[in-house]
């Protein structure tokens, strides 16, 4: 009776069976630790993270040395911003069940691992993914079989140490993930070897023209068409390059503020004509792959709403922006009644390369934390990234720059789920910038 006293808020408050069920039973037996687990990590798939670390809080008064709830908390205390306080909760974790580092707790801690810029320790942890039953990759292992991880990666690649060879890389989770460690590919061309990256189709001819400037032997093909792998041939994931060559942002491999790790002449042969007004692209949902909870979770947390969307449009327009449409997808619905509006559309079914083309000629792009995001970031386009109040960690936490990115400006909702402080944000911003644009 005393635990349903201090959750009878909830009681009254939920329309979902699910929780309604999980605080009934522990209402009856608060010593049931799988449903614990449970409630938390409801209360984290449904964006309620504030829910969540007061349904932890309470777990601790009966069990206060449980597995579970403390990797819960850690995914929690991440999306509160607290990403020191979830560091703590891996490592207790780790520490009540060291067995569990691999399989379960190593994919989780490295991510908020990168929030802190502990970049090493961050990609080290998350090579334990591929321990994980559920997890899928391109290839089977063994993976950069022959390399010798003990000493120095760089030195091991090198042609100096070893002949020159094919090393087959393959991509990985999404677009914006392979966009985003592509950066690494042009060293290993500098270190001589020939590469093979697979990736998924749309991204190959993107891919093909964006490091041609690299030179060296780079093949790019889609999945599906790779030969059998060689004897002691060095592969493996695109995710794991920044584990084996040094982490960080590797910024010493080019000078992503005046060209990017992205670019090509075909995308920038069309030079910019003289205009009065800036043209502006957009980009306002994250991706509809909402077939698993976890995917549907950061489809709604990345994605402007409908009001605030067409808040946004015609805020830009009436400031001065000629808007050019850069959604992809069925989400292209959501701004039906502005088609019209629009000074261009990309056309359906547009190849990436073309969409870069369509990037290099134009002034801005505001876009969600999507693939948009890292394709403008990689070729040092200029763009601002709207994302949600606890943003992806590696977008790290209170400020507007991203290491990994120097010509993006990233701007955060100032509040949980509220799009329309950010939307407003946006607008006082876009005022600014417009008026420097005109002194141009």
């Amino acid at each position: 009776m005393q635990l349903f006293t201090r959750f009878q808020h909830l009681f009254l408050a939920t329309d979902s069976s699910t929780e309604l069920s999980l605080l009934r039973i522990l209402c009856a037996d608060p010593y049931k630790r799988k449903r614990w687990s449970e409630l938390i990590d409801f209360y984290w798939i449904s964006d309620e993270p504030h829910s969540g670390l007061k349904a932890w809080e309470e777990c601790q008064n009966f069990l206060p040395n449980e597995l579970r709830p403390y990797v819960a908390l850690g995914n929690i205390q991440r999306d509160l911003n607290n990403f020191e306080a979830s560091d703590q909760a891996f490592e207790l974790a780790t520490a009540l069940a060291p067995q569990w580092q691999g399989k379960t707790l190593g994919w989780n801690h490295s991510q908020v691992v990168i929030g802190l810029e502990q970049y090493q320790k961050a990609y080290t942890l998350a090579e334990h993914r591929f321990e994980l039953s559920h997890h899928q990759h391109w290839r089977t292992g063994p993976y950069w079989q022959g390399l010798d991880q003990t000493n120095d990666p760089r030195v091991e690649l090198s042609v100096e140490r070893h002949a020159r060879r094919l090393i087959i890389i393959w991509s990985e989770q999404g677009f914006g993930d392979t966009l985003q460690y592509v950066r690494w590919i042009p060293l290993l061309l500098q270190l001589g070897h020939s590469i093979q990256l697979e990736v998924e189709p749309p991204l190959v001819h993107l891919l093909r023209q964006g490091l041609a400037w690299v030179g060296g032997d780079l093949t790019v093909i889609p999945k599906g068409i790779g030969p059998r792998l060689a004897e002691n041939a060095y592969h493996g994931s695109l995710l794991s390059l920044p584990w084996l060559l040094g982490g960080a942002p590797l910024a010493e491999v080019f000078k992503p503020k005046e060209s990017g790790y992205l670019r090509s002449d075909e995308w920038t042969r069309t030079n910019r004509v003289q205009r009065s007004a800036p043209r502006v692209g957009i980009v306002w949902a994250s991706g509809r792959k909402q077939g698993h909870p976890f995917l549907r979770r950061e489809y709604l947390r990345k994605s402007v709403p409908t009001t605030n969307l067409l808040t946004l449009l015609e805020g830009l327009k009436q400031i001065g922006a000629e808007l050019v449409c850069l959604q992809f997808g069925s989400d292209r619905q959501q701004a039906a009644e502005w088609q019209g509006s629009f000074a261009e559309n990309l056309p359906d079914g547009v190849s990436l390369a073309d969409t870069a083309r369509c990037i290099a000629n134009l002034d801005l792009v505001i876009t969600v934390d999507t693939a948009m995001a890292h394709l403008v970031g990689a070729m040092a386009a200029s763009g601002w990234v709207l994302l949600p109040w606890a943003a992806d960690s590696r977008w790290l936490r209170d400020r507007s720059d991203s290491p990994w990115y120097p010509s993006l400006t990233l701007l955060r909702q100032p509040a949980h789920r509220d799009w329309n402080g950010l939307v407003q944000t946006v607008l006082e911003r876009f005022q600014c910038w417009i008026t420097d644009w005109l002194r141009r």
